[in-house]
């Protein structure tokens, strides 16, 4: 009789224990149970630690998870990734969701910003569709294949003004500057100066002696030298012996143009130098237009 007792009390203790677990698990399940909304993200390209379960967060607050991801198009390869999330939550149409990583851990997950104030939140009936921005390292990656086209540019500019055939250009001008002044200053052109100087050293002689007969001679043979010197360098002008606009517009262009691209070089170096001096974090970080 104790024996059939004794089986009683323990089995009524088991039935007791195992009652009392399952109202605690069915009160812990109504009481975490929260209505939840459907979100979707359509990419083409599945970010990297992403997968089925994962966590979602709003704006660094865990609000649901990764329910399925999946082809929503398979002819496209068009991926969407479907989100279970707390209902109450003010997601607006231009949030966007960010993969982000846990500092120690390195799990990835899904971060859902705030949007603009300006934009407005889902409405509850129709298909809330988020679109995928742009991570920490996916920024870095863009800022620096920018920062790389940039050198390139800058590089590229000063190759462009640095170039043989800009030398050689420029060298062509300069003999020709050259050859114009062997021109002016050969023999036969410096005496004549010189004659016209001496001339006009008697001039003013003459006139402190006022020798008006010897000074309208000595006037008129220097009018004279003066004549058949420009008469002289006119006619290498007009035979093409000198040609100041073909010799110098060359040179010009070619100088203007090297200036002009060293300026551009020069005030994009020193934009790129301030930005990056000024604040680091925007000049890498900052969202493209």
């Amino acid at each position: 009789m104790e024996n059939k007792n004794s089986y009683f009390i323990a089995g009524l203790f088991f039935c007791l224990v195992v009652g009392f677990i399952g109202i605690f698990l069915l009160f812990m399940q109504g009481y975490n149970s929260k209505e939840t909304r459907d979100y979707y993200i359509v990419t083409k390209e599945l970010p990297n630690g992403i997968k089925k379960d994962g966590e979602v967060r709003f704006i660094g607050v865990p609000v649901g998870h990764i329910r399925d991801i999946y082809f929503s198009d398979p002819h496209s390869a068009t991926i969407e990734i479907w989100l279970s999330i707390d209902d109450n939550l003010p997601i607006k149409t231009d949030s966007q969701a960010i993969v982000e990583r846990s500092g120690i851990s390195g799990i990835a997950y899904i971060n859902i910003t705030k949007g603009s104030d300006t934009a407005r939140i889902f409405n509850k009936n129709e298909r809330a569709q988020i679109s995928l921005g742009e991570g920490l390292l996916d920024k870095i990656g863009s800022r620096t294949a920018n920062l790389t086209v940039n050198l390139d540019k800058i590089a590229s500019k000063i190759d462009e003004a640095l170039r043989q055939e800009n030398l050689d250009k420029l060298l062509n001008s300069i003999n020709k500057i050259n050859s114009l002044m062997n021109v002016i200053a050969s023999d036969k052109n410096l005496d004549k100066i010189d004659g016209i100087i001496d001339n006009l050293y008697i001039v003013s002689q003459d006139l402190k002696s006022a020798n008006l007969d010897r000074l309208a001679a000595n006037l008129d043979k220097s009018i004279s030298d003066i004549n058949t010197a420009w008469n002289n360098i006119d006619e290498r002008i007009n035979s093409g012996q000198i040609d100041f606009k073909t010799m110098l517009a060359p040179t010009i262009k070619s100088v203007q143009q090297s200036i002009d691209e060293l300026n551009d070089l020069a005030e994009q170096i020193k934009n790129n130098l301030n930005n990056l001096e000024d604040n680091p974090y925007e000049f890498f970080f900052k969202s493209r237009d």
